[in-house]
């Protein structure tokens, strides 16, 4: 067994990486137990029950996400229209590496729980929408920095606009998982210039 210590740490890194290769029905507290290498009752002492732990590990996810992929994506060393494209490459980056490790496209995490347990259970579906919400804000302020450039009309809906590209990214990976083919994501990723309206779509895509 690991480390008393850091026992709660390795639940949440547990619970992030047994669920998302398989499913928040299919893994039992045993094998998150297992996977973290600490005993039950230390499970219950962190956490009162399954969903407990998969509220705190959706929050440390969230916080893996915006620090490593949207913070340094959504910054002004890159044009906005380069900006979404990049965001598409390093989730396509992150889909071939899961590929060639373990044979399958994972797909989007929180897409994957949506889809599971959205009508299942209230609190981790509000949590989620939470995520999805935050995670648009990034897309919305890209869309008004493009605005502001004159790279998208001045008409254009950033609100409206940022759901079209969240909604983009997640059916674009939803049917390169339903092939087990991450290399759509690359196929399709420039669609988010014609969706943003981007007034340099005749140039050669980034």
């Amino acid at each position: 067994m690991g480390r008393p210590s850091d026992a709660r740490k390795r639940l949440i890194e547990a619970a992030n990486e047994v669920i998302y290769a398989n499913s928040y029905e299919g893994v039992s507290v045993d094998a998150l137990c297992a996977a973290a290498r600490v005993t039950k009752s230390s499970f219950y002492h962190f956490f009162a029950s399954k969903q407990d732990l998969v509220l705190v590990a959706l929050e440390s996810q969230w916080q893996w996400f915006e620090e490593t992929i949207l913070r340094p994506t959504f910054s002004d060393h890159l044009p906005p229209q380069e900006q979404i494209v990049r965001f598409f490459d390093l989730m396509l980056e992150r889909q071939q590496a899961q590929k060639q490790t373990g044979g399958h496209m994972r797909g989007c995490p929180v897409g994957n729980l949506t889809l599971e347990l959205s009508t299942q259970d209230e609190l981790i579906r509000t949590r989620v929408e939470r995520f999805f919400r935050d995670w648009l804000g990034y897309f919305e302020r890209m869309l008004d920095a493009a605005k502001a450039q004159g790279i998208a009309p001045a008409t254009l809906n950033t609100a409206v606009t940022a759901q079209a590209l969240l909604a983009y990214f997640e059916g674009v990976t939803l049917l390169a998982k339903s092939r087990n083919d991450p290399a759509l994501i690359a196929t399709l990723r420039t669609g988010t210039l014609a969706l943003m309206q981007y007034q340099g779509a005749h140039q050669r895509a980034p």
